[in-house]
């Protein structure tokens, strides 16, 4: 009689609570290996940087050939088109925003689009700041960069508008279509040393690997809480 009251007096194991748990512990736990994974790609791209930059100055024809072309420097001879710039969108340098300012510059090797560096946006939306651009062919010095193509970014830009353009993205597929040429599939992030009169603090890597560990260690603290909290919730229940 005693063993049949206690079992029926027992509290139902909460299988609904410990799917949750469990689902939450595998999304964290995933969360913190995921940064992992992007502290290790940062690294290696550190790397790649530190050792790319001893590299002597390639010609855009050199460049071309490498499988891999960011983060090289190379320098080009070429006369920059001044009607023809962009404003690259949504830019910020020292909590200010602002625009990049790329140029397409004609060489010998073909049409190289050369990223000016960043300028302050105006108050207004719908008036941009205005960018000298010698159109003097001269040398041009700086290092390789792929600019990735995001989905979720919408291109504003239309051909019809008149330059300069403002677009949100460096898609150089769709800017050759506005230039009606073909760019070249790298862009150059000018040198600092050369006199535009533009702010250019590369950061080729945003987020440093040791942020990535940190989140990393957040995720997991966080998986490893919600563990021990519903350990201990479900000792107090059955208590």
């Amino acid at each position: 009689m005693v063993d049949t009251v206690t079992s029926s007096t027992r509290p139902k194991h909460p299988y609904f609570a410990t799917l949750l748990v469990l689902v939450a512990v595998i999304i964290l736990c995933g969360l913190g290996l995921w940064q992992m994974q992007r502290a290790e790609q940062k690294q290696s791209r550190l790397e790649q940087i530190e050792q790319r930059s001893s590299t002597a100055r390639l010609s855009l024809r050199e460049l071309l050939e490498f499988e891999e072309k960011r983060d090289l420097p190379f320098e080009v001879f070429g006369a920059p088109d001044p009607e023809k710039v962009f404003y690259l969108d949504n830019r910020i340098e020292s909590g200010h925003v602002g625009y990049h300012v790329l140029v397409p510059v004609e060489t010998d090797y073909g049409v190289q689009l050369i990223n000016f560096g960043w300028i302050k946006a105006e108050q207004l939306r719908t008036q941009l700041p205005e960018v000298k651009i010698d159109a003097t062919a001269q040398q041009y010095i700086g290092v390789s960069a792929v600019p990735n193509i995001n989905p979720m970014v919408t291109e504003t830009a239309t051909k019809q508008d008149g330059w300069p353009l403002v677009i949100q993205q460096i898609d150089l597929p769709l800017m050759s279509t506005f230039l009606g040429i073909q760019l070249s599939p790298v862009v150059m992030q000018l040198s600092p040393e050369h006199p535009a009169g533009l702010v250019r603090n590369w950061k080729p890597v945003v987020m440093s690997p040791q942020k990535h560990y940190g989140y990393a260690i957040q995720w997991f603290g966080l998986a490893i809480a919600c563990l021990v909290i519903y350990i201990v919730a479900l000792l107090k229940r059955n208590r």
